[in-house]
């Protein structure tokens, strides 16, 4: 992809091979992708890169490289997604989910890219973060708490990442649920997990992304989709979070945007789960093992999200499918 993106740029006038490692740097540098670049104003782009003012209008402006396409026009754009399934939605359309306006407000992402199931928008939904490198206690506490949220009919809501993520995902399709991942790159370069395509329904599935259609994953991309995440569900559950990273944050900004926030609370927490407590002191709810059952105890949960929802836990019959192929892997 670097070799790419160094292409890329060394076709547009007064780009050479220096000054284009010296602009990837500088955004990977920054948790960047070469998209974001073409979104800065030429007075941006000679002020963060120090190149002249003539090459970043030569930049700013570019629109074809070669073979290339960097950004067509957006009903171009459009009419070449519609063909793959895949809907855009502003603020203020009919189909924009009231959660993200309602939490986020201004700062809710506009456009989103969507593809799959618009009807899961309308359900109760719960969010999952975790560590990709999941010990088995968080991989198996995930998975329960997400077979339950699934059999109330209700929607998991997450990212792609392996672990946690995955975890969450799968639990809510082989148990009769349905689910929201949430890309932290653009809709056309996302690529459904196999383990996830083997088993999923395409009524089962909505995925939402809220970059540019061909944008890469980038560090700031995650972080940002995090935030999503939270706004797009009733509750967030935290099931391992280190004392920093990605994790940790998705828990301090659910507590900032005052979301409900459950925290997974187990024997044999590793190093990986060291933030778990953390938060349960800042006010989170922790969910213990029911003795009697061996299950997380989920009644909290449970109310908190029909509160939110405006409505008792039920079980939501699937809508008919609507005949799409899965995104290609």
């Amino acid at each position: 992809m670097y070799d790419d993106d160094l292409k890329t740029l060394q076709a547009i006038k007064g780009i050479g091979p220096k000054r284009s490692q010296k602009i990837l740097t500088r955004l990977s540098d920054t948790g960047r992708s070469l998209e974001a670049l073409f979104g800065l104003s030429a007075a941006e782009i000679v002020t963060e890169f120090k190149i002249p003012k003539a090459v970043a209008e030569a930049l700013r402006t570019s629109r074809l490289v070669g073979d290339k396409q960097i950004e067509r026009p957006l009903d171009q754009q459009s009419e070449s997604l519609a063909s793959r399934n895949i809907r855009v939605l502003s603020r203020g359309d009919s189909d924009y989910p009231d959660r993200l306006a309602t939490v986020l407000g201004a700062k809710s992402p506009s456009p989103l890219y969507v593809w799959g199931n618009l009807d899961l928008w309308q359900r109760p939904a719960v969010g999952f973060c975790g560590s990709r490198d999941a010990s088995p206690e968080s991989l198996s506490a995930t998975y329960d708490i997400a077979a339950q949220v699934a059999r109330l009919g209700w929607v998991v809501v997450s990212g792609h990442a392996r672990g946690v993520d995955t975890s969450a995902h799968r639990a809510a399709l082989e148990n009769g649920g349905s689910t929201i991942i949430v890309a932290p790159e653009g809709i056309l370069g996302f690529k459904l997990r196999q383990e996830l395509k083997r088993i999923a329904r395409p009524e089962q599935i909505l995925i939402v992304s809220e970059f540019k259609p061909q944008a890469h994953w980038s560090v700031g991309n995650a972080m940002t989709r995090n935030r999503t995440i939270i706004a797009l569900s009733d509750a967030m559950v935290l099931i391992e979070a280190r004392s920093e990273g990605g994790t940790f944050e998705a828990g301090k900004m659910t507590l900032r945007l005052g979301m409900p926030l459950f925290v997974a609370l187990y024997q044999k927490r590793g190093s990986n789960a060291s933030g778990n407590q953390y938060f349960v002191e800042q006010g989170a709810t922790a969910i213990e093992k029911d003795m009697a059952t061996g299950q997380p105890q989920l009644a909290t949960l449970k109310q908190t999200v029909s509160r939110r929802f405006n409505r008792e836990p039920e079980n939501i019959s699937e809508h008919p499918s609507q005949q799409l192929l899965l995104p290609i892997t």
